[in-house]
């Protein structure tokens, strides 16, 4: 990460986060990104750097403003695909397939 992408200089902290009852496997173990309070990373595209910088690997990633919490990583596309289990189209078959190899052990548990 970037000097800037710093939580007193960017207004955003990123963490480990743990969910003791996730709804999915999505959930449990996964990468925090919170906006704090009075921060214009949005406004200013800090949010963006830091997701796009987190967002790259095979580890889910939530961002949250304080009032909700939007899953950003995998997309809704292929997080949808991954939960129901059914095929996925040609254009995200090797991604829901990654993911699905990666959570079949967490999915199962569903």
């Amino acid at each position: 990460m970037p000097e800037e992408a710093r939580p007193d200089r960017s207004g955003i902290l990123v963490s480990l986060d743990f969910v003791r009852e996730p709804r999915n496997c999505f959930e449990g173990v996964s990468i925090m990104v919170r906006l704090l309070p009075g921060s214009e990373a949005i406004e200013n595209g800090m949010a963006g750097t830091i997701l796009d910088g987190v967002c790259d690997e095979l580890v889910p990633v939530w961002f949250t403003d304080g009032s909700k919490k939007m899953l950003m990583h995998p997309d809704n596309s292929v997080a949808s695909f991954f939960l129901s289990g059914e095929a996925a189209p040609a254009h995200l078959r090797a991604e829901v397939t990654a993911w699905r190899e990666r959570y079949a052990a967490f999915a199962a548990k569903r």
